[in-house]
C-alpha cells in the first residue's frame, strides 16, 4: 500500500509523461527547457486536476527524469512544433491517451520508471 502523499505506478507514469510533454511544449515555444518554477507549477496543475498527492522528493525525481527524457523526443519533428504538441492534449491539460503518440510516450516513461 502506498504511503500518503505517494503516487501509485500509473499515476507516477502519467505525471512523468505530463512533465515530459510540458518540457516539450516549453522547448518548442522558446527553444529552452523549463525552469524549476515552471516544472513545480506543472506538477501542481497535474496533481490538482487528478486529485492526487505527491511528496516533494517524488516530484523532484520526476521533474529531473522529465529533463532527461524530453530531449530524446526531439528526433520527431512534431515535438519541435508547439501547435502540434498541444494537439496531444484533450479536455484542457489532460493528455489524450487515445493518441498513439501519447501512448508511446507513456510507454517510454513507464520503462524509464521501471529502470529506475
Amino acid at each position: 500500500m502506498p504511503r500518503q502523499g505517494s503516487l501509485d505506478c500509473i499515476e507516477r507514469a502519467d505525471l512523468l509523461c505530463f512533465l515530459v510533454m510540458a518540457q516539450l511544449i516549453g522547448h518548442a515555444r522558446t527553444g529552452e527547457w523549463l525552469r524549476t518554477d515552471h516544472l513545480v507549477e506543472a506538477t501542481r496543475m497535474w496533481t490538482a486536476s487528478n486529485s492526487a498527492e505527491c511528496d516533494w522528493l517524488e516530484r523532484a525525481k520526476l521533474t529531473r527524469m522529465s529533463a532527461v527524457i524530453a530531449p530524446q523526443f526531439l528526433v520527431f519533428p512534431c515535438f519541435r512544433d508547439a501547435r502540434e504538441v498541444v494537439k496531444l492534449f484533450a479536455d484542457g491539460w489532460r493528455l489524450d491517451y487515445r493518441s498513439p503518440t501519447v501512448r508511446g510516450m507513456l510507454d517510454v516513461c513507464m520503462e524509464q520508471l521501471r529502470l529506475g
